[in-house]
C-alpha cells in the first residue's frame, strides 16, 4: 500500500518537475535573431579521430554552407588517427580556400588530451570572433552557421543546438528520441537559466568568452570536454548560454550501430555528467525511479493504477518533446514513443550500475 503511495506522489512530482520546465522551453522557443548587425568572422571546427568512414561526408556538407566566404574559415583537424582520416581530409578538403586541415598538436598538459587538445589546437590558429563546432560524423545544413551566429546577443557566450539522428531503422528511431528528448531537457533548463548540458556536435561560442574562461587548458580533463567548457562559461556571471529550438540549426548525426557503442557513448555522457547542477540531480532521480516503476511497477501497484501512472509519465515528456517534435518537422517520431519509453527505461536502468564493473571509458579506441 505505501509503495503504491510513494509511485502515485513520484509521479505527481514528475509531471510537476516537466511543467516546470515547459516555463523555461517557452523562453528557448521564444529566442529572437538578431538580425540588424553584420555578421561576424566564423571559424568553424570539426575534429576527428579515426573517422574515415564519414569525414568525406561532413566536409562536402562543410563546402556547402552559406555564408560569405571572406568571413568564414573551416578547420578540420586530424586527432591523432591510426586510419586513413588525414588523407581523405587533405583530399576532401581541395579545392576550397576557405578550409584547412591541421594535426593535432602533441601536448604534455594533463587537461590537454584528445579531442579538447585537437580543439583548443585549431582555436589557437584560427581567425573567426564566433567558434563553431561539429562532428565528424555530421552533417549541417547551408543556413546552420548563419542561423547560428544570429543567436549571439551582448552578453550571450554561447549558443548550443540540437543535433538529430539519422537512419530507418527503429533502432535508429529510438536513438533520435532519446537525443531529441535529453535535449528538451538541456533547452529548457537553460532557459531557467539553469542549464544541464549541451552536446559537442552543435556548440558554438564566442573566442573572446574561450579567452576569459582560460580555455580548455584550465579546465580539468573530462571525458565530455564540450560539458566541462559548458559549465565554466555557465559559472561565469558575464554571459549567457542559449538554446534555440531552431530546425535552420540543426545538425544531423549518424546513430550507434550496436549495443556496445551505444552504452560506450552512455558511459562516457554519465561519467561526464557527473557534477551536474542540482536541477540535474532532481530530474536524474526522478527519471531513474521512474523507470523502475515502467519495468517493474507490476510487482507493485495494481494494472490499473499502473498502466494510469505510465500514461501521466509519457504524457510529462510530451509536454516537452511535443513542442521538438513540431518546431523541427519531426511528427513522424511519435508512433516510435511507447518504444522509446521501454528503450530508455531499461539502459537507464542498467547505465548507473555497469560502473559498478566497468569503471574506464573506452571512446574512439582510447580508454580513460
Amino acid at each position: 500500500m505505501y509503495i503504491e503511495y510513494f509511485f502515485i506522489a513520484l509521479t505527481c512530482l514528475y509531471l510537476l518537475t516537466h511543467l516546470f520546465l515547459y516555463k523555461g522551453l517557452r523562453v528557448s522557443l521564444k529566442l529572437p535573431k538578431n538580425t540588424e548587425v553584420d555578421l561576424p568572422k566564423v571559424s568553424v571546427i570539426v575534429a576527428g579521430r579515426n573517422e574515415e568512414a564519414n569525414i568525406a561526408a561532413c566536409i562536402n556538407s562543410l563546402s556547402k554552407i552559406n555564408y560569405p566566404s571572406d568571413l568564414l574559415e573551416i578547420i578540420i583537424v586530424n586527432d591523432n588517427s591510426t586510419d586513413k582520416t588525414y588523407d581523405i581530409m587533405i583530399e576532401s578538403a581541395k579545392g576550397f580556400s576557405f578550409m584547412k586541415v591541421i594535426n593535432s598538436r602533441k601536448s604534455t598538459s594533463k587537461n590537454l588530451k584528445g579531442k579538447a587538445n585537437a580543439i583548443d589546437t585549431a582555436i589557437d590558429i584560427c581567425s573567426g570572433d564566433i567558434i563553431v563546432s561539429t562532428d565528424a560524423d555530421c552533417a549541417v545544413d547551408p543556413d546552420w552557421v548563419r542561423s547560428t551566429v544570429r543567436y549571439f546577443k551582448a552578453d550571450a557566450g554561447m549558443v548550443c543546438g540540437f543535433t538529430m539522428i539519422t537512419g530507418d531503422s527503429i533502432f535508429a528511431k529510438v536513438q533520435c528520441i532519446d537525443w531529441l528528448y535529453l535535449l528538451s531537457l538541456a533547452s529548457s533548463s537553460a532557459g531557467l537559466n539553469l542549464i544541464l548540458s549541451c552536446v559537442g556536435n552543435n556548440l558554438s561560442f564566442k573566442k573572446k568568452v574561450y579567452s576569459d574562461v582560460g580555455g580548455y587548458e584550465s579546465i580539468g580533463f573530462s571525458v565530455t570536454e564540450d560539458l566541462a567548457l559548458m559549465r565554466k562559461v555557465d559559472s561565469n556571471e558575464n554571459y549567457r548560454i542559449l538554446f534555440p529550438v531552431d530546425k535552420s540549426c540543426l545538425v544531423r548525426s549518424l546513430p550507434c550501430t550496436s549495443i556496445n557503442e551505444l552504452f560506450s557513448q552512455k558511459r562516457r555522457w554519465f561519467r561526464g555528467g557527473i557534477g551536474i547542477n542540482f536541477l540535474g540531480y532532481i530530474v536524474g532521480v526522478e527519471l531513474y525511479l521512474m523507470n523502475v516503476l515502467l519495468i517493474f511497477g507490476l510487482f507493485f501497484v495494481s494494472p490499473k493504477i499502473f498502466l494510469i501512472l505510465a500514461v501521466i509519465k509519457i504524457l510529462s515528456e510530451l509536454i516537452l518533446v511535443e513542442n521538438i517534435f513540431k518546431r523541427l518537422s519531426l511528427q513522424s517520431l511519435y508512433v516510435f514513443y511507447p518504444l522509446f519509453s521501454i528503450y530508455f527505461a531499461i539502459y537507464g536502468l542498467i547505465l548507473p550500475l555497469s560502473f559498478l564493473f566497468k569503471i574506464k571509458i573506452k571512446w574512439k579506441g582510447q580508454k580513460f
